[in-house]
């Protein structure tokens, strides 16, 4: 059963959402377009990197390497957090008492892999960075690297996550016009992958209406990605936003 969202919940923008999550789900569709969109462990990043390489064989352990640190990474900043003097729990990464210090170290462990910005998965790399970053409320650094990847060559499979990225800085810095505009490319992004992401650029354009006062636009167009797709992954998270809305 999907977890009803509160009212505390429907002001919140929903950048916690992992990256990693949101990547695996992109990577399913671009597999196959009529798939229903995965929702993948960020425990799995391994798997879906992998997956996409075709190199020689020096090359593959490379990043077979980069792939295993990216995990690392993402796996620290996932780790659960030492509560109340108790031990950590003993599963090979650091734990941290705060969620800050947690962030920290993941940044700390990315850069130590990946600090030249080259090599196999520096894209990832740098994405990853960006989104800890963003959670360490380190918006502007955040925002110059999704920049900095939307003007390079970043594969497309990652550019619309570069491009929400991009989005969500601006709206951390409330500038809710400048993030709606980068909201409003993400179906452009999608390319090859069909309707993918212009189900959560029209998503975006409604939780910036509600941001801005205006509830009924927001909900018209949470009903308009209901009624135009109504298999979208994004369905039961809009369905209680609807139903919030409309109790006011």
């Amino acid at each position: 059963m999907a977890k009803k969202l509160t009212k505390k919940d429907l002001k919140q923008p929903d950048q916690f959402i992992g990256f990693w999550q949101r990547m695996s789900m992109a990577a399913g569709e671009f597999a196959n377009a009529h798939a229903k969109a995965l929702v993948i462990g960020i425990s799995t990043l391994a798997t879906v990197v992998v997956g996409s390489i075709v190199m020689t064989e020096v090359s593959e352990a490379r990043s077979s390497r980069a792939s295993v640190a990216l995990d690392r990474v993402q796996r620290i900043a996932a780790a659960e957090l030492v509560v109340g003097g108790a031990a950590p729990k003993q599963d090979g990464v650091p734990h941290f008492g705060t969620d800050k210090e947690r962030l920290e170290g993941a940044l700390k462990e990315l850069d130590a892999h990946f600090s030249s910005g080259r090599g196999p998965l520096s894209g990832e790399a740098l994405l990853l960075r960006a989104s800890l970053l963003l959670n360490l409320d380190r918006v502007d650094e955040a925002a110059a690297i999704y920049q900095k990847l939307l003007d390079g060559k970043l594969d497309q499979r990652l550019r619309f996550l570069a491009r929400e990225g991009l989005g969500y800085s601006h709206e951390r810095k409330g500038k809710l016009q400048e993030a709606g505009a980068v909201f409003a490319k993400l179906g452009d992004d999608a390319g090859g992958m069909g309707g993918f992401y212009k189900d959560r650029a029209s998503y975006h354009a409604a939780r910036l209406a509600e941001m801005q006062g205006n509830p009924g636009e927001a909900i018209r167009i949470y009903r308009e990605v209901l009624d135009k797709n109504p298999t979208t992954s994004l369905r039961d998270e809009i369905t209680s936003r609807l139903a919030l809305l409309e109790l006011k």
